[in-house]
């Protein structure tokens, strides 16, 4: 298992993965031609991914889709409310339904499931292929006992960890963003991020990626810092994937 943070946070998010013999994207908010530069560093190429998976459709993990689209064969796939805002991309699409099981390559099954946030049907996947098990979910408002069970037996989780909660209390950004942010339907905070990460590592994950951070109320040492606190002497892999990231990360 392979994979490339190209970028993470609210100026946009994606996500190479090379997962057995497969090659896709989560998310499409990083522009074409930063994606192709970074996958041409590492020898791969635009033109061998196989798909791309969408988690919903705020313009920082779907605005990219059009330029992409351009040069881009594979099929797109996101649940029906996303597809409305990528109608008009090339490549095409497919509808995946929450909670549906799918091969949709062959050997590689995908599994959407809901996640809350502000943007309706939001959705965070797991991918399975030959007995190696990545899972992914951020724009999360609360962790919940049901996604928390599709992250179980992930041999890779990467997981939102926004926000320090005193950071965003004590920062410029309005009220009402705050309190968006803050609630149910908005982000996870490192705190939650931690909580999330112990619990996952007593049912057996080790590698964890911290993504979406927030370039105004969180810093990825702030993000490390809190989770490694939380898990003490426990051995894991924890990164934080940075704003705008090119580094291949190997499992």
């Amino acid at each position: 298992m392979q994979i490339i943070p190209f970028g993470s946070g609210s100026t946009g998010n994606s996500f190479y993965i090379e997962l057995g013999d497969h090659r896709f994207l989560i998310d499409m908010g990083i522009g074409y031609r930063k994606v192709k530069a970074v996958l041409e560093s590492h020898e791969r190429r635009l033109e061998d991914i196989e798909a791309v998976f969408l988690t919903h459709g705020h313009a920082d993990h779907i605005k990219a889709a059009k330029a992409l689209g351009n040069h881009l064969s594979c099929k797109v796939y996101a649940n029906e409310t996303v597809m409305y805002p990528i109608r008009n991309i090339a490549p095409e699409r497919a509808v995946l339904d929450v909670n549906e099981e799918k091969e949709v390559l062959p050997g590689l099954q995908v599994r959407m499931f809901s996640v809350p946030h502000d943007y309706v049907r939001t959705c965070g996947y797991s991918f399975v292929c030959e007995g190696k098990k990545l899972s992914y979910v951020t724009d999360c408002g609360r962790m919940n006992e049901k996604i928390f069970k599709e992250l179980c037996g992930s041999d890779v989780v990467i997981i939102e960890a926004n926000h320090d909660v005193e950071m965003l209390k004590k920062g410029s950004y309005p009220h009402f963003l705050k309190k968006r942010i803050l609630s149910e339907y908005g982000h996870l905070s490192n705190d939650d991020c931690a909580d999330t990460v112990a619990r996952l590592y007593e049912s057996g994950t080790r590698n964890f990626l911290l993504a979406h951070l927030s370039r105004e109320n969180n810093t990825p040492e702030r993000a490390l810092q809190t989770v490694k606190e939380r898990m003490g002497k426990k051995e894991i892999f924890l990164y934080a994937c940075p704003v705008e990231g090119q580094e291949l990360l190997q499992f």
